[in-house]
């Protein structure tokens, strides 16, 4: 954008703070910040992608994309509250092993860049799959390791009656993965109802060919599908594991 654009920004800034102030709603100081933070983040993202266009390398490719993996990883921890620092080497696998399940096939055998390490088709796409998968990761890990405490007698109850651990706990282990993958089937059933989804948006402001945005759109969202379900399997796993004794007969 040109210096006059940024004029317009801050002139759009500046009226959403100023309808919340008049209004009393106490959250001008919030507004400001958050406009504030966002600005700094998106500044020194962009400089730093822009260095990795300007030099496509594996070796700058693979830094981009084992930054977008840990911040990930920092975010799915965080959205669980950091209450369950022992999930963390499980989010640490399963979001790496969602992230290439999902991503290696789109970009190599799908959108086949010209050079195979081309990073403007790598990380948006590893950017949606990723964080997709944090999320629902996210939200499996920790609706699993509530369960193990909500429903204590219920689970002691099953291997009291010979089941085995995975067993006892399988019913609120498939109750946590519907809850993590909820939002992503969502998302797939107003997908262009309500609004644009992001990746058209984009591609559509650079020119784009309007059904070719959509199959792009489509292909990643499919594919971010796949990521949830992978990262949420393996961290609901591992919690289901993490809940009960060495020797998994009876609960931690």
């Amino acid at each position: 954008m040109e210096p006059v654009d940024l004029l317009w920004l801050g002139g759009l800034a500046l009226g959403t703070v100023g309808l919340c102030a008049s209004q009393g709603l106490g959250l001008t100081r919030s507004w400001g910040r958050a406009i504030g933070r966002a600005l700094l983040q998106l500044t020194a993202v962009g400089s730093l992608l822009a260095l990795v266009w300007a030099a496509p390398s594996p070796g700058s490719l693979a830094i981009a994309l084992g930054g977008l993996w840990g911040l990930a990883v920092v975010s799915a921890h965080q959205q669980m509250g950091q209450r369950w620092p022992q999930l963390l080497p499980w989010l640490v696998g399963g979001l790496l092993g969602a992230g290439l399940l999902a991503s290696l096939p789109v970009v190599l055998l799908v959108l086949r860049p010209g050079q195979w390490f081309e990073p403007r088709v790598w990380v948006p796409v590893g950017a949606v799959v990723l964080g997709a998968a944090a999320n629902g990761a996210a939200i499996a890990g920790e609706q699993a390791m509530m369960a193990a405490r909500s429903h204590r007698n219920d689970i002691e109850q099953r291997l009291s009656l010979g089941a085995t651990a995975q067993q006892a706990i399988a019913p609120h282990r498939r109750a946590a993965l519907r809850s993590a993958l909820v939002p992503t089937l969502n998302g797939f059933t107003s997908a262009g109802l309500f609004t644009l989804p992001g990746l058209v948006s984009g591609a559509l402001l650079a020119g784009m060919d309007p059904l070719m945005a959509v199959s792009v759109q489509l292909l990643v969202m499919v594919a971010a599908a796949l990521a949830v379900s992978v990262g949420a399997l393996v961290v609901s796993w591992g919690a289901g594991r993490l809940c009960f004794d060495p020797i998994a007969q009876r609960l931690r």
